[in-house]
Order: C-alpha cells, then sequence, then structure tokens
C-alpha cells in the first residue's frame, strides 16, 4: 500500500513540474493562475500543492478531494469537490460540492451543492442544494433546495424548497415550497405552498396554499387556499378557501368559504361567509353576509341587508319579510308556511295536512316565489293595496309517518293578493299541478285529473286547481319594476 501511495506523489509531483500555466481572474477580481490539469490525493498533496488555491484548471480529479482556487471545465471528486472563489462547469463528487462563490453548470453531489454566493444550472443531490445567493435553472434533491436570495427555475425535492426573497418558476416538492418574498408560476407540493408575500401562478397542494399577502391565479388544494390579504382567480379546495381581505373571481370549496368581502362566484359543500358579498353564492348549508347583493342559494341564507334573489329553506335578512302564510288548496290540504326573504322574492318552508281525507296524509315541501305590483301584470290597474304573486312548489307527501317514497306534487300558482294593513293580507287563485308518485292510494290527494299517464311504475297526474290563503306579520308594498329600474337604459 505504501508502495502505491509513493507512486501517486511521484505522480503528482511530475505533474506540478509541467511547465505551461495563465493567469485566470473570477468574478471577484482574484487573478488566479491556470493550469490545464491538477490531481489531488487530498488537500495539499496535488499537482499545486500548498498552492492550490492560486490555481484554476480546466479539468480536476480529486481522488478524495481538493481545495483549489477556481474550477473552469471538469472536476471529479471522490469524495468533495472544494473551490475557494468560484466553480463552472461539470462537477461529480460522492459528498458534495462547494464553493464560496459562484457554483455553477452541472453539479452532481451524493450529499449537496454549497455555494457562497449563486448557484445556476442544472444540480442533483441527495440531501441539498445550497446557495447564498439566487438559486436558478434545475435542482433536484431529495431533503432540500435552498436559496439565501431569489430561487427560480425547476426545482424538485423530496423536502422543500426554500427562498428567502422569491420563489419562481416550476417547483415541486413532497413536503412544501416556501418563499420569504412572492412565489410565481407553477407549485406543487405534498403538503404545502408557503409564501410570506404573495402567491400568484398556479399552485397545487395536498395540503394548503399560504401567503401572506395576495393569492391569485388557479389554485387547486386537498384542503385550503388561504391568504392573510386578497385572493382572486379560481380556487378549488377539498376544505376551504380563505382570505383575511377580499376574495373575487371563482372559489370552489368543500367545506367554507371566507372572505371580508366576497365577489363572484362562491360555491360551498358547507358555507359561503363574508361581511360583504357580490355576485353568486351557492352552499349546502349557508350563505352569511353583513351585505349581500346578487344571488343566494343554500340552505340557510342569511344577511344584515339583502337585494337580489334568495333561494333556499329559510332565507333570513335583517330588511327583508318575515311572513307566516296559512293557505288552503284544491284536494283539501291546509298549509302552513314561514314565508322569508326579500319583499320581492321570497321562500317559504310549508307544512301540510289533508284535513278531508280519513287519515293522516302529511306533506312537507318548499316554495319560491316572486311579489309584483300589481301594475306590472295589469298595466291599466292602479292599486298599491295589490299585488300579484307567482310561485313554484314542490311537495313531499307522507302517510302517518315519515316515507321516502317518491310521491310530489310540482305546482306553479298566480295569485292576486289584497294588503289591509301592513300584517295583514289575503290571496287567492288557480294553480297548474303535476303530480308523481309510486304510492297506489296517491290519487286520492286530488278531485280530478286531465291526463294520468303510467310508467315505469310511476303514476302521473295533472289537473288546474285553486290556492287561497292569508299573509302575516311584515309586509311591504315592492316597487313597480318600471321604478326600481328606472336607472337602467330599457325601452318599456
Amino acid at each position: 500500500m505504501t508502495k502505491y501511495i509513493l507512486t501517486l506523489i511521484l505522480l503528482l509531483t511530475g505533474f506540478a513540474l509541467i511547465p505551461g500555466h495563465s493567469v485566470a481572474q473570477d468574478d471577484q477580481g482574484n487573478d488566479l493562475e491556470y493550469r490545464k490539469w491538477r490531481i489531488t490525493l487530498f488537500p495539499p498533496l496535488s499537482t499545486n500543492g500548498v498552492e492550490a488555491p492560486n490555481y484554476t484548471a480546466r479539468y480536476s480529479i480529486n481522488i478524495l478531494g481538493g481545495y483549489h482556487g477556481g474550477l473552469d471545465g471538469v472536476e471529479v471528486g471522490g469524495v468533495i469537490n472544494y473551490n475557494k472563489y468560484y466553480a463552472s462547469g461539470f462537477q461529480l463528487a460522492g459528498l458534495g460540492n462547494i464553493t464560496k462563490g459562484d457554483l455553477e453548470g452541472i453539479n452532481l453531489a451524493g450529499i449537496g451543492n454549497f455555494s457562497g454566493s449563486d448557484m445556476t444550472g442544472i444540480q442533483l443531490s441527495g440531501i441539498t442544494n445550497f446557495s447564498a445567493g439566487e438559486l436558478e435553472g434545475m435542482q433536484l434533491a431529495g431533503a432540500a433546495n435552498v436559496s439565501g436570495d431569489n430561487l427560480s427555475g425547476i426545482q424538485l425535492s423530496g423536502f422543500a424548497n426554500i427562498a428567502k426573497k422569491d420563489i419562481k418558476g416550476l417547483q415541486g416538492t413532497g413536503l412544501f415550497n416556501a418563499s420569504y418574498g412572492d412565489m410565481s408560476g407553477i407549485q406543487l407540493a405534498g403538503i404545502t405552498n408557503v409564501a410570506k408575500e404573495s402567491i400568484e401562478g398556479l399552485q397545487v397542494a395536498g395540503i394548503l396554499n399560504f401567503a401572506g399577502s395576495n393569492v391569485s391565479g388557479l389554485q387547486v388544494s386537498g384542503i385550503g387556499n388561504t391568504s392573510l390579504a386578497d385572493i382572486e382567480g379560481l380556487m378549488v379546495s377539498g376544505a376551504f378557501n380563505f382570505a383575511k381581505d377580499n376574495a373575487s373571481g371563482l372559489l370552489i370549496s368543500g367545506g367554507l368559504n371566507y372572505a371580508r368581502k366576497l365577489e363572484g362566484a362562491s360555491i360551498s359543500g358547507g358555507a359561503n361567509i363574508a361581511q360583504e358579498m357580490t355576485g353568486l353564492q351557492f352552499a349546502g348549508l349557508l350563505n352569511a353576509s353583513q351585505k349581500a347583493t346578487g344571488l343566494q342559494i343554500g340552505f340557510i341564507n342569511y344577511a344584515k341587508e339583502f337585494e337580489g334573489v334568495p333561494i333556499g329553506f329559510i332565507s333570513y335578512y335583517g330588511n327583508g319579510r318575515k311572513n307566516v302564510d296559512v293557505r288552503f288548496s284544491d284536494g283539501g290540504f291546509t298549509d302552513v308556511g314561514l314565508t322569508l326573504g326579500t319583499h320581492r322574492v321570497y321562500n317559504s318552508a310549508l307544512f301540510g295536512y289533508n284535513t278531508l281525507l280519513d287519515r293522516n296524509v302529511f306533506r312537507f315541501g318548499l316554495a319560491v316565489g316572486i311579489e309584483k305590483n300589481v301594475t306590472d301584470s295589469f298595466a291599466k290597474w292602479e292599486n298599491e293595496t295589490v299585488y300579484v304573486n307567482q310561485e313554484f312548489s314542490v311537495l313531499h307527501h307522507f302517510e302517518n309517518e315519515w316515507r321516502e317514497d317518491l310521491n310530489l306534487i310540482y305546482s306553479y300558482k298566480f295569485m292576486l293578493g289584497k294588503r289591509f294593513s301592513n300584517g295583514f293580507s289575503f290571496y287567492g287563485g288557480p294553480s297548474l299541478n303535476a303530480q308523481v308518485t309510486r304510492v297506489a292510494s296517491a290519487n286520492e290527494y286530488t278531485w280530478y285529473s286531465f291526463w294520468s299517464p303510467e310508467r315505469k311504475g310511476r303514476q302521473y297526474r295533472f289537473w288546474v286547481g285553486f290556492t287561497a290563503g292569508i299573509r302575516l306579520f311584515n309586509q311591504k308594498a315592492p316597487k313597480r319594476f318600471k321604478d326600481e329600474f328606472n336607472n337602467w337604459d330599457i325601452e318599456w
């Protein structure tokens, strides 16, 4: 073994005596002597000896490890390649490639590529690519790509892509992409994309997209999209979209959409909550706002102040109607309804009982209606106390106890009403009805049918009937459509 080491030392000494070198200068202005070849066993046992930090080379072989001034070509190291000032070209090391200055080109290391300044090009390491300055190009690391400045290009990491300033480009991680500045481009994370400032572009996270400032573009997350400022664009989340300030665009969530001010379309399997909303809200459970304008569709709709169209089981508004309806319709049903909504558009939750049959028949359902000044339907009829209700309802029927068997009646009603005071009115009119049922005795709910087909076990009945009822508590005459929209450029 000693013989092989002595032989290697003699070879290194021979290389050191080879004449022919020139002077090169790095980016910091350091003059480095240039040699085409250098071979190192370990520092300072090399062809450049103890003067190795003053040299750069085109070809560098470090059997165990090398410590040199710079690189302008190809360097291979068994353990480590260390260049004091810069490294440019192709590097391959079993442990790592390290430079206090710039590191660029193609760098492959079992542990990491480390640079005291900028790092560019293609870096592949088992643990990390680290740069005190900017890191750009394509980096692939089993743990992390870390930059003390900006991070850009394509980064793929099993753990994280981290930048002290901005991240942009394509990042893909098994855990998270994190930036102290902005994050833009395409980010793919198994857990999260986190930016102290803004996130924009396309973000896909298995858990969360989080920004200390604005979030914009297209965000798709298995859990949520969160911003401490504004969210805008298209946000799709399995759990929630949360904006501390404003949210605009299209928000789709399996659980919750929340913003101080919400504009656009907000669709949630659970709830849409905003201090102020303009646009469309669709929720499986709740739409709630302090002030809302537009269309709300949900099981429960709530706002302190609302202008628009509500569709829901309960639509409760501070500036809206709060009525109780008691009505009788053909077939013998008496219904009691909680009627809420605006004074223009209302929803009624109805519960009814048939008083004419010799058995217990109940029904339960929902009606959506619009109330108009009578002049809107009959131009020559001027009367502020007379109104027109057009209403569509769906009612499920069951006998003795609740059953889910198909047994529905759909109705369209056209009714005239008169207010005798702000707390009492009477109304009535014809209805067009359709029954769809699988219950044989359900034909007794109707007096007659002008068409009664059957198909695939379902019975259908169609008839014209009537409804008459009274409406109690807070009522207000709606404006004529022409007066309500007189600021619009419409020819009436």
